[in-house]
């Protein structure tokens, strides 16, 4: 493995990055765009970068927040014909300014609740946005919108989502959770059917690898670690296959590469903090031992990894930091290497 580049791609914001690799190698970016994990009203910002990853310039915003709430949490990918798609949701009850976390945490995050997730399409390059409410939701269960939207055949899509048994912020550490994937058959233009994975789990990399069969990785809600999922009818029945990490390693992004076989990018979250990855087979099978790609020197919240690979065998890798020795405020840092 060489690392060839590390930098700062966007400084002083949170984003959660996701890398989304478009037509002619532009490499699409968003991410929630103030310095905090979600405490304050804002949005999801959309980068693209032209040069590889060497760079990225704000382009828009989906889905513009409401006073009073943000956009933080969503998903991404691309349409059957090409159009960025994302659903985004978030918060109620959010200050313009970042308070001390116990004060915030009292007087903000616990009065908040869930909005209800948007759906935003763009065709020019993430600039300008369709909008419109996600037209699918449980009686008495919230969505959060995470990871991939992802391309199967027949214009269906595929959306990673998790669910959790309440709206009400307060009542989160007591609520169910599970994950699964939404699915779309008209292109992303209506969402009908709802698929679950497992229950106990959250933050979901989903990949379709064809013949019907897709993978998913998935954060458990207890221990904190990854674990992969398969399933071989386009996501209707799920079976566990493996554990993918330890405690405190999560959560992963899943990546095709040039050759067919599968990176795993996940946070790892032990006394050495550090951006790691794994590589299986083309079937999602035989991982590689972990490898760490690079380490966050002194940060306290990071991770979230998202990668992408160029024609020429570089791969792309974002993450966020809320500081390290030599850059003590949030960031999204990438990291250009080969393997």
């Amino acid at each position: 493995m060489e690392v060839m580049q590390r930098f700062i791609a966007v400084d002083n914001k949170c984003l959660w990055p996701q890398l989304r690799m478009g037509e002619n190698e532009k490499i699409y970016m968003t991410g929630f765009n103030k310095p905090c994990h979600g405490m304050v009203e804002g949005d999801v910002d959309c980068y693209v970068s032209c040069d590889g990853g060497e760079s990225f310039g704000f382009t828009g915003i989906p889905v513009v927040h409401d006073k009073g709430c943000n956009r933080m949490n969503h998903n991404s990918g691309f349409t059957h014909d090409g159009e960025f798609i994302t659903i985004v949701s978030g918060y109620t009850n959010r200050p313009t300014v970042i308070y001390d976390y116990e004060y915030y945490k009292e007087n903000y995050f616990f009065k908040s609740e869930l909005v209800l997730p948007t759906v935003a399409n763009s065709s020019d390059g993430g600039k300008t946005y369709r909008v419109r409410k996600l037209d699918f939701a449980f009686d008495n269960e919230s969505i959060i919108p995470y990871g991939e939207i992802i391309k199967m055949e027949d214009n269906v899509l595929a959306a990673s989502i998790y669910v959790l048994g309440t709206n009400k912020a307060v009542e989160f550490n007591k609520c169910t959770r599970r994950a699964g994937i939404l699915i779309s058959r008209d292109n992303g233009e209506t969402w009908t059917e709802f698929h679950e994975i497992d229950e106990g789990i959250n933050e979901t990399s989903i990949m379709y690898i064809g013949e019907g069969r897709v993978i998913a990785l998935a954060r458990t809600a207890q221990n904190q670690r990854l674990k992969l999922y398969k399933s071989r009818d386009w996501g209707k029945t799920w079976s566990y296959s493996e554990d993918i990490s330890l405690p405190n390693q999560i959560p992963a992004a899943l990546t095709k590469l040039n050759d067919g076989r599968i990176l795993a990018c996940y946070g790892s979250r032990l006394n050495q903090k550090s951006i790691m990855y794994r590589i299986g087979d083309e079937n999602g099978e035989n991982w590689s031992p972990p490898a760490v790609l690079t380490v966050l020197e002194e940060t306290g919240d990071m991770g979230y990894p998202s990668s992408v690979q160029l024609k020429d065998g570089t791969i792309v890798t974002a993450y966020y930091a809320d500081g390290i020795d030599q850059h003590t405020r949030y960031h999204c840092g990438i990291v250009r290497w080969k393997l």
